[in-house]
């Protein structure tokens, strides 16, 4: 049993050579489920007598994202990240509120190519860029604005071939807005993704004759 689990992960282990992060390309897609924390909003409308009921879609909501990126340096990538996410709560005495927030990153990972073994990617960064915001109600008008929002993130592909992998990806946003007169709530949160990967392997370096140089040049 043994032998046959150990010849299953042979065959299932990536036989590209190793990718230096320097020069790579990259586009994930992909979505999941997002968890807003509101422990202090939910208190807040309590304590006015107008708690939150247990309708809708929250503490949980849906969410899904594009990622590309650009491998500046052997450990180094420039991400742009784009996001969206939903959920649904309800206040005593109110209509059901839908939360809608989306939006654009940019900032930097941390990451290596076939580490610590091949085909893993792992990865860890930092972001920044504007969210918008809207919630609304049947009797509410859409609430809409733009946050500075920040991000944190974490994850790993397996890369299937040299050029395709699949990713799970965890990311902390920040966000709130003040909502029905009560308190400020969380309209970031967790979002946890899951999704594919595709590379775009860095363009061999070419030696070219210049005449008058005496030798190659690489360009």
């Amino acid at each position: 049993m043994r032998f046959a689990f150990a010849v299953a992960l042979l065959l299932a282990a990536p036989s590209f050579a190793d990718t230096a992060t320097d020069g790579v390309g990259r586009m994930s897609l992909g979505g999941g489920l997002r968890w807003t924390m509101n422990d202090y909003f939910n208190a807040r409308a309590s304590e006015a007598g107008r708690g939150v009921e247990a309708k809708g879609t929250a503490p949980l909501g849906f969410q899904g994202m594009g990622s590309f990126g650009y491998g500046a340096f052997e450990w180094l990538e420039i991400a742009v990240d784009l996001f969206g996410g939903f959920e649904s709560f309800q206040i005593v005495g109110e209509d059901l509120f839908s939360s809608v927030s989306y939006g654009g990153l940019i900032g930097l990972r941390l990451t290596r190519y076939d580490f610590p073994f091949q085909g893993l990617v792992p990865y860890v960064g930092v972001q920044t860029g504007p969210m918008l915001t809207i919630v609304s109600s049947a009797t509410e008008p859409a609430g809409e604005r733009i946050l500075q929002t920040w991000s944190v993130n974490g994850g790993a592909t397996f890369r299937i071939t040299e050029r395709v992998g699949i990713f799970v990806d965890i990311r902390y946003l920040t966000g709130r807005v003040y909502i029905a007169e009560l308190a400020g709530r969380n309209v970031g949160g967790v979002f946890v993704s899951a999704g594919v990967s595709i590379f775009f392997p860095a363009t061999p370096k070419r030696d070219l004759d210049v005449p008058g140089f005496g030798g190659s040049s690489k360009f």
